[in-house]
């Protein structure tokens, strides 16, 4: 807490409310034994992904055959409860079968009416 917030949480003026907020609210790089990247540096990582691979396609594309396939940036490794699921077959052509898929992903929340 303290390199994170600046907050000595050994200080008796420091209630256990203000440690357990301040816990919850800990940054993925201060947390012992937590996600060593966040959301955020997922979803950045995953558009630096598509952005190779677009920028692989478009020079193909246009005829260059030194293009190579880009490699995917390298992740920490999820623990075994956080692991991604695998993959489902395709649904279908659609929005339900892209429905579907994105359902699937891990850290989509799907809400259903009905």
């Amino acid at each position: 807490m303290l390199c994170a917030f600046g907050v000595d949480v050994l200080d008796p003026r420091v209630s256990l409310r203000r440690v357990w907020v301040l816990g919850n609210r800990l940054p993925p790089w201060a947390r012992a034994g937590g996600e060593e990247w966040s959301a955020e540096t997922h979803m950045l990582a995953l558009a630096v992904d598509h952005l190779a691979h677009l920028i692989y396609v478009s020079r193909a594309a246009a005829g260059d055959k030194g293009a190579r396939v880009p490699k995917p940036l390298p992740r920490p490794a999820l623990a075994p409860d956080r692991a991604p699921a695998p993959a489902p077959e395709p649904q279908g052509r659609g929005w339900a079968g892209v429905a579907a898929e994105l359902a699937t992903m891990d850290q989509v929340r799907v809400i259903r009416d009905g």
